[in-house]
């Protein structure tokens, strides 16, 4: 026969039993954390020790003093950081390179100018029996006579077959004497005679007579003088 179950009194609780939650009573209220309060603040900073606060009022004094900036007259000779000597080498020998560039550009200027004054004194040497003698060679190396200049001028014909002479280059957009002097300074060696016809209508006060024919027909902008 089993053995039988003991009973158990009315009323008592098993000790293995599960425990009921509790959501009122005192000890169990749920509150929010708070800030403290202003008279807790100020009984904390009057608790601060006069070594801590004495360290603030120096921290803030700093803090509100102006930063001066060093002057010149305060920095010492043994302050002075000295140049870098490969520096000061090299921007002397950047100096010498310029003023020697300088100097090659005035030789070269006066040289023109030598050179210009010479052309000049020449061309004013040429009288106008060198100038037929000139022309006359050119109308000798064609083997017909020109046409439709019956009624220019020595002068014009000259100037004229100067101007489509394109070996001294173009005619348009500048001057007859500044084309003469840009073929000499090439070394392409225009004729004298076409200074020398120049120079003599300049003194005639012909001004015109700078002006390239084709320039005028193509409505060009040579500039005279």
């Amino acid at each position: 026969m089993p053995p039988g179950r003991r009973g158990r009194p009315r009323g008592s609780t098993p000790s293995n039993a599960q425990s009921t939650l509790a959501f009122g009573g005192r000890n169990n209220k749920i509150t929010k954390p708070s800030r403290p309060s202003p008279a807790a603040g100020k009984k904390l900073s009057g608790s601060v020790s006069p070594s801590v606060k004495q360290n603030e009022d120096v921290a803030k004094a700093i803090d509100d003093e102006p930063v001066k900036a060093p002057q010149v007259d305060d920095v010492k000779d043994d302050e002075i950081v000295n140049e870098d000597p490969t520096l000061a080498e090299g921007r002397e020998h950047e100096l010498a390179i310029r003023q020697s560039q300088q100097q090659k550009k005035k030789k070269k200027k006066k040289k023109e100018e030598t050179k210009k004054d010479e052309a000049r004194e020449k061309a004013r040497k040429i009288s106008d029996a060198a100038v037929n003698r000139y022309w006359h060679d050119r109308e000798a190396e064609r083997k017909a006579a020109r046409v439709h200049q019956e009624e220019l001028t020595l002068h014009d014909k000259i100037l004229r077959h100067f101007d489509l002479s394109s070996q001294y280059g173009p005619c348009v957009g500048l001057s007859r004497a500044r084309r003469w002097k840009r073929a000499e300074g090439l070394g392409l060696k225009p004729p004298i005679e076409v200074l020398a016809v120049l120079m003599k209508e300049e003194g005639k006060g012909n001004k015109g007579m700078e002006r390239a024919f084709m320039d005028g027909l193509l409505g060009g902008s040579a500039v005279v003088g």
